[in-house]
């Protein structure tokens, strides 16, 4: 339970410290945080493509793509995911 409200707290911080950020920059820098177990401030973006950002921290990279399923009742929902491979040294 105190992870979770560390984990918020760092979020609602990184909220306002990184307002400048686009939503997908938020939302992968918080992923990469926990993917990584790497404080938020130390994730640096290495590579930044329109549909796929890679991302270091804590001696550690990651990429992400972002991609999109059909949900039920038509539309689709899209999120950035973690590529699970290799390279990725997780």
């Amino acid at each position: 339970m105190l992870k979770k409200v560390a984990q918020l707290a760092t979020v609602l911080v990184l909220g306002v410290a990184c307002g400048h950020e686009s939503a997908a920059t938020q939302q992968i820098r918080n992923a990469a945080s926990a993917d990584l177990d790497c404080d938020p401030t130390l994730i640096e973006f290495v590579q930044d493509k329109p549909l796929e950002k890679r991302v270091a921290g804590c001696g550690r990279t990651l990429t992400y793509m972002h991609q999109c399923n059909a949900i039920a009742g038509g539309g689709t929902e899209c999120s950035w995911r973690p590529v699970r491979k290799d390279s990725n040294k997780l």
